[in-house]
């Protein structure tokens, strides 16, 4: 079955990419799978109770829109993944077959929250250019209203 990989951090620059996502997957006949990386620091061993909690911030995200998109009629599937958010998305639609689509939001909770930030999606975009098999939709506030 064909995918789509939404990127959430949490912001709601990522439930309107979630949102947005949904449209489409019912469109193209889609399966949705929500990815929330978490970029943890170097020596990440220092930093245990932090990731700890960034970990269990983002569980709780993506329970709650888990829980509301099921609800309209949506599943969803959502897996956690440590890394560089751009290369962990990018890796895993070139390993999956599957995958047709990365939406994410324009921007997102910034890097001081360690998670996906605008500059990721830019890294993303450029990965789309160059050797990414699938699309990369940038999704905003107003791309919501078009649909």
């Amino acid at each position: 079955m064909k995918k789509i990989l939404v990127g959430l951090d949490g912001s709601d620059a990522s439930i309107n990419a979630l949102a947005y996502a949904a449209k489409m997957a019912k469109f193209i006949g889609a399966e949705i799978i929500g990815v929330s990386v978490i970029n943890e620091p170097p020596y990440k061993e220092y930093y245990a109770d932090i990731s700890a909690k960034i970990k269990a911030e983002m569980e709780a995200f993506l329970a709650t829109a888990k829980t509301k998109f099921v609800s309209e009629g949506m599943p969803l599937t959502t897996q956690i993944f440590s890394g560089i958010p751009d290369e962990v998305l990018a890796d895993i639609a070139r390993k999956d077959n599957d995958v047709v689509m990365i939406i994410v939001g324009a921007s997102g909770k910034g890097r001081a929250s360690r998670i996906f930030a605008g500059s990721h999606t830019r890294a993303l975009v450029n990965q789309s250019a160059s050797d990414l098999p699938c699309a990369v939709v940038v999704v905003n506030e107003e791309c919501l209203k078009r649909i």
